[in-house]
């Protein structure tokens, strides 16, 4: 196995992570809503994983083990995504806030990120309109 299928296979499942992270922020209030779902198929997307990935981490959740990114900057874009999940349904229930703060923890970054994030996300949405 070469030094870049290392890299690769680190980076595939690093990204299986993060869908199965989303899938589960997703789910925390019973069901996946539709903008939930879009929002994580064009995640998915980016990393080159298809609708049958998605569905097989869904289904499948125990196999996709938890690999947290290497670097800040990338944590802190996980842990947004997950706040934009969480806030695609246009409700923060929270189970979902308390599955992001330990996500957080996980990620070895302070839990009040998600408090900030969400901060951020709502400021966001109000400068749009």
């Amino acid at each position: 196995m070469g030094l870049f299928s290392v890299f690769d296979n680190y980076a595939n499942e690093r990204n299986r992570s993060h869908i199965k992270n989303l899938i589960e922020i997703a789910l925390a209030d019973g069901n996946i809503d539709a903008d939930e779902l879009t929002l994580i198929r064009d995640i998915a997307l980016k990393f080159d994983l298809t609708e049958s990935d998605i569905e097989e981490i869904r289904k499948n959740p125990e196999k996709v083990k938890f690999t947290p990114p290497s670097s800040e900057k990338l944590k802190i874009e996980q842990l947004n995504q997950l706040v934009k999940i969480m806030m695609a349904d246009k409700k923060i229930e929270e189970s979902e806030v308390k599955i992001c703060r330990m996500l957080a923890i996980k990620l070895n970054l302070a839990p009040k990120i998600i408090d900030d994030l969400i901060d951020l996300n709502i400021q966001q949405e109000r400068e749009k309109k």
